[in-house]
Parts: structure tokens; sequence; C-alpha cells
């Protein structure tokens, strides 16, 4: 018995009736004829074989979309402007990266160079639309959209708005000034350019990063103040928002993203707190430090609390040049502005919280969360005149964290649904610290100089063996101390050293200095 080969004949006879017309027109009855009874045949002979003879040569035909677009042909690029300028020329390396970090590659820069030459304002934009009409080259509408801006105040009032946004594949930027800038406000200005890209550059990192050191370190003369901001959306964990704003009196800094969230702000207002460029890198080293003890014992995620450290020492820095402000009660003498400004940490007052994302592991026990949380600060209070003066300096930390630890090997356990899977540690944190300095002074005389410090840790372990708990313990753990710091001091004062600036009484000031930090753990 011959096997039957499903064919759609109607759809084949139409396309060998098409060809034979169009290939040889002579021979289209023929062509016809054969077709039919091909046809008859196949209908009276379930059971046969029939073949219809190919179109060898015949080009493929062309399909086309349900909205009637011809499929496969390529998109269109629209310009807002046709221009071969700096910007343009970057944007046209940018456009199709599959990136954000790729579409903003050099852009920040590249328009801030621009501005520094021509001073004008400076639009322009790509498009990409598919034959189809959908936007997007790589992206589709519910693709990541990226946002970038830099507004700048000058010290003369004038303000200049800088804007960088990718969206369906498309790319655009402009820049715009209120006014017309000074020679010197436009160099300021593009000094600016490199501190910007690095920025864009860190957030759009794998992790990101945090690299604000080009944009805290503007010139003041020309500049008063600097806001930068930045967002990706809609691109899972990679997105992220940022923010940091700056002008003579603060400094502020927040980050979100899908590792969880982070804010700081500075009081750079009062210069007299700034210690010398040598403290206040103590100061920093001591509370990185710290940051780093709170994320261990803590289990915090590692690359926030890296953004965290990094945004804290930039911020921290360098607050510029001071103004001429000087401590209540150190005017009749300088060593009592030096012995004041040691016992201090140098920072200007601050505020700063990280918090990571929640998770809850145990399908168990879905009230167990992984959490960890983290806030340090420092308050100042000055009182008095330049002749007599208090002054009362404040640093604290509170730590909370809970997480999940294996019972053998103290990593993460496997939980799921099984029994079998129920052997953990669930550890929850609680620590607090504070260290208080107080200082007096009247008339040339260090009245009086004292350092309250104190700690308390609280750790909690919940332990469950196959699911049971079997025990639960709280350990407290407390610390304080007090010091005369006029006493250590005062040898060095009262034989000369002081007076004279002496390496003895620098030497002792650095160590005096070191005391007074913030310590979680002592």
């Amino acid at each position: 018995m011959t096997t039957l080969s499903s064919l759609n004949v109607a759809t084949n006879l139409a396309a060998d009736l098409t060809l034979a017309d169009s290939v040889n027109p002579s021979v289209a009855a023929d062509a016809t004829n054969l077709s039919r009874e091909a046809a008859l045949s196949a209908t009276a002979s379930p059971s046969s074989i029939v073949t219809i003879p190919s179109g060898i040569g015949i080009s493929v035909l062309e399909t086309y979309t349900p909205e009637g677009v011809l499929s496969g042909a390529a998109p269109t690029v629209s310009w807002a402007s046709d221009s071969n300028d700096a910007v343009t020329l970057r944007m046209k390396g940018d456009y199709a990266a599959q990136t954000m970090a790729g579409h903003f590659a050099g852009l920040g820069s590249a328009l801030l160079d621009r501005f520094k030459t021509t001073g004008s304002d400076y639009a322009q934009s790509v498009s990409v639309t598919s034959a189809s009409g959908v936007g997007g080259l790589t992206q589709s509408s519910s693709g990541p959209t990226g946002k970038i801006g830099l507004t700048v105040r000058t010290a003369s009032g004038t303000t200049v708005e800088i804007a960088l946004e990718s969206e369906d594949g498309g790319l655009s930027v402009s820049i715009k000034s209120s006014a017309t800038l000074s020679e010197s406000e436009r160099n300021a200005l593009a000094k600016l350019s490199d501190g910007f890209q690095q920025a864009i550059d860190g957030l759009g990192a794998v992790p990101p990063k945090l690299d604000l050191s080009g944009l805290t370190q503007f010139d003041t003369s020309a500049l008063a103040s600097v806001n930068f901001q930045y967002s990706v959306t809609g691109d899972g964990d990679a997105s992220i928002s940022a923010s940091y704003a700056q002008d003579s009196a603060s400094r502020s800094l927040s980050v979100t993203s899908a590792a969880g969230t982070m804010s700081m702000k500075v009081d750079t207002s009062n210069s007299a707190l700034w210690g010398t460029g040598a403290q206040r890198a103590a100061s920093v080293a001591s509370y990185l430090q710290q940051f780093d003890q709170a994320n261990s014992r803590g289990h915090g995620n590692a690359a926030l609390m890296s953004m965290f450290e990094d945004g804290f020492s930039q911020m921290n820095d360098d607050y510029g040049t001071a103004s001429g402000q000087s401590l209540p009660g150190t005017a009749y003498a300088p060593w009592l502005q030096q012995s004041d400004a040691a016992l201090l940490t140098g920072l200007g007052d601050f505020s700063a919280s990280i918090t990571d994302a929640s998770t809850s592991p145990n399908p168990m026990r879905p009230g167990e969360v992984d959490s960890f949380s983290y806030q340090v600060s420092q308050t100042t209070q000055l009182a008095g005149t330049d002749q007599e003066g208090t002054i009362s300096q404040r640093q604290q930390s509170h730590l909370s964290a809970s997480y999940h630890q294996a019972l053998s090997g103290g990593g993460k356990p496997v939980l799921t649904d099984s029994t079998a899977s129920q052997n953990y540690d669930y550890m929850r944190i609680d620590d607090s610290a504070q260290s208080t300095v107080q200082l007096a002074t009247q008339r040339g005389v260090l009245l009086n100089a004292t350092l309250n410090q104190s700690s308390e840790q609280k750790t909690r372990d919940s332990k469950y063996e196959r699911g049971e708990l079997v025990s639960d313990v709280t350990t407290p753990k407390t610390a304080s101390r007090s010091v005369d710091l006029r006493a250590l001091l005062e040898p060095l004062i009262d034989n000369g050293d002081a007076a004279r600036d002496t390496a003895e009484w620098q030497q002792k000031l650095t160590s005096v200095h070191a005391m007074i930090l913030l310590n979680a753990s002592s």
C-alpha cells in the first residue's frame, strides 16, 4: 500500500499557477491542465503520493506583520538635530548599548566639557522605532528607564541644569542655564566634568559603588551648591536611585537599591568644629572600623556597607576653607584651641543610617527575618563667648540585627519545609554605644575636660533542632568608663609644653584624641 503525504493542494496549485504565469506565459495552459489532473488524482486515490514540482529559484514571499508593515525591516533612528558635535558623537556610540551604564558612558562629562567651550544651552536626542512602529531597539516600553540630573547654582545665583535620560531605546540630553555664566563660573562648572561622570559610572557598576569625591570638592568661590540625582527603574536587582546635595552649610546623601537603603547628612556650617586633616582622618578611620565591626556582628550586606563607608569617607574628607570661627573660651591662648579641638572628633556633626532589605528564609517560621539596621550620629553643643564657654559633644551608635546560622560551621542554613532541615540558631542583636566629651574654659584656663563612654551589647540565641526550640539564651554585655582628660594634659600645660607647642604636646594631643572616639565594644 502506498503512503499518503499530507499536502495543502489548493495552496500549492495556486503557487504553481502563479509560477507558470510568471516564468513562461506560453506554458501557462499546460501547467494549469497538469495541476488539475494532479488534483483529481489526489482526490480519487487517497492512498496515492502526489508530488507537486518545487519552485526552484523562486524568491521567498515577503511577510508582513498584522499591522501591515514589512517584517524584518531595519528600525528607524531619528535625531532631534543633524549634528556631529562631540556630544552627538558620544550618543551615537552609546544609544544602542545593552546596559544602562553603556547608555551613559562618557556622556555626562561630554556635556560639561561642551558647556565650558560654548557656554550656551544645548539639547539632543535620538529615538529608535522599529518598522512595526514599536519604540526601542534593545528595550521595550516595559524596559528599564534611566534618569540623571545635575543642578548647579553659582555664587552669583545662576542655575545650570543638566539632564540625561534613557528610555525605550532612546537617549536624550540637555543643559540649560538661567543666565549667562562668567568665564570663572564656566571653568568651575567644567571642573565637575570628571566627578560627574565618575558618580554616574560608579552607580552603574555591578555591584554599584559610590564615587562622589569629584562632586564634593567644587570651587566654592564660583559655585554655591551642587545637587546630583541618579535613578534607574525597571531593571530588577540593578534598579537603584541616589541623590547627593551639597552647599556651604551641609552635605546629604541617600541611596535606595534592591540591597537596602542608606542616608547620611553632615553639618558643615561651623568650621570651629573642624579639626586638623590628621584628626579628621583618624576619626574617619575609627568610624570605618566601627562600621566593619557592626556589619560583621550583624551579618549585614557587605556590598551595601561598602557603599555606606565610601559615602561617609568622601563626605568627611575635606570640608573646604574654614571661615575663621573658633571654639568658645579659646581666645586667650592658641593652645586652648588646640587642646579643645583635640578633645573633639574634628568632624562636623552628622547623622547616618543603613538598613538592609529584610528576608524571611525559613518557610516553616516566616516571622523569623534576617535583618540589619545601623544608625550613628554626632551632636555638639557650644555655649559662651571667646573668653569663656562650654562644649559638649556626643557620639552614639545603635545596631539592630537578626540572622539564621547553621548549628555546625556557622554558615547560613538551608531551610526548607522539611523538619530535617530545621537545625539552626536564630540570632538577634541589639547594641548601643555612647561617647561624650564635656569641656569648660574661662579666661585662658581649662577648667575641666571629662570623657564618659558606655556600651551595651545584647545577644539572643534561639537554638532549634529538628524544628524544636531546645534553648533560648540572652547574653548581655556592658562596659563603661570615665576619664579626667584635664589631668592628662595638665602636666604639659603647667611646664609650658602647651604654650611652646612642643612635639611632646602634639603627641599627647594625638593620644588623647584617640581615646575620645566612639567604641561600641569598649
